[in-house]
């Protein structure tokens, strides 16, 4: 049995999917009942909790062999924090996987996680690895670069701007680069991490084929969009106390501190380990976009 935490974000309801498609044996951890009904429909055995309720994880992991970690935030919210989700959750997590004899803990990190980091975004998913590594079970860790594909909100809502845009705003330079993954290719890496013995004890930092600056994936964007429109740079200096306003005045901001810091920073790595895991060469940007974006 392989329980899957995270099931209902982005990359959990794509991995819960495949995974039941290939007919193996599925239990995925929600927080809410009423999201359990779609993923039970797939065919995956649905238990209900959350990484802070220690009672639920104990339920959750056992009889299982496998835990496939996929819970992460991307800003905080009143009473959810980087440091209760990502260290505390993992550890709870851990330590029931521990208990209950699990035999191989996946773990979902991101690409830019290291000691020092700027964001806590990366602060906290670096300390969670510490824990994961440390635990004494055998894991497998994956840091992603930017996860693209049907029903991911960084390219839905960047699509949305610019199709209410008479321009394509650009934070800052725009000259930071990403390495746009394909969820397609994430959830191979995925499966293939954990139906297999080859990537125990292994961190993998994955991309897509092309290093991209991000005035590129917003021109990528807008071209799959069919728009054509002159790009506008907003400065930095007059982002940055935007964010802060922002972040005081609304309780979920549209726009972060700790997002402006990520934005700055270049968030790409090397083909090898992406060709390893999936066993295949990943999609490119422009034609996984095609998959998905509708043209205005």
């Amino acid at each position: 049995m392989i329980l899957v935490t995270g099931s209902t974000g982005f990359v959990g309801s794509h991995l819960i999917r495949r995974m039941c498609k290939d007919g193996l044996p599925v239990r995925a951890l929600v927080r809410h009942a009423g999201k359990a009904q779609e993923l039970a429909s797939l065919g995956a055995e649905v238990v209900q909790g959350d990484l802070g309720d220690k009672p639920s994880l104990a339920r959750a992991c056992a009889g299982v062999e496998r835990v496939v970690d996929l819970v992460g935030i991307i800003q905080e919210a009143p009473g959810v924090t980087f440091q209760g989700v990502h260290v505390e959750g993992t550890g709870n997590l851990l330590q029931a996987a521990k208990n209950a004899g699990v035999r191989h803990f996946f773990y979902q990190s991101a690409l830019g996680t290291r000691p020092g980091a700027r964001s806590e975004y990366h602060k906290t998913k670096w300390q969670a690895e510490e824990l994961v590594r440390g635990s004494g079970i055998p894991f497998t860790i994956l840091r992603p670069s930017l996860i693209y594909g049907p029903g991911d909100q960084f390219t839905l809502r960047l699509a949305d701007i610019i199709g209410k845009s008479p321009v394509l705003p650009v934070i800052g330079s725009g000259k930071s680069k990403v390495q746009p993954i394909y969820i397609d290719d994430v959830v191979s890496c995925i499966v293939k991490a954990v139906t297999g013995e080859a990537f125990l004890n292994e961190i993998y930092e994955v991309g897509g084929p092309e290093q991209l600056t991000y005035e590129e994936v917003t021109r990528a964007i807008a071209e799959a969009m069919g728009i054509r429109r002159p790009v506008v740079h907003m400065p930095l200096f007059f982002m940055r106390p935007a964010a802060r306003l922002l972040e005081t005045a609304l309780a979920k901001p549209p726009l972060t501190t700790g997002q402006l810091i990520m934005l700055e920073e270049d968030n790409v790595c090397g083909l090898r380990d992406i060709c390893e895991a999936c066993g295949s060469t990943p999609v490119k940007f422009s034609e996984g976009l095609r998959r998905f974006i509708r043209k205005k």
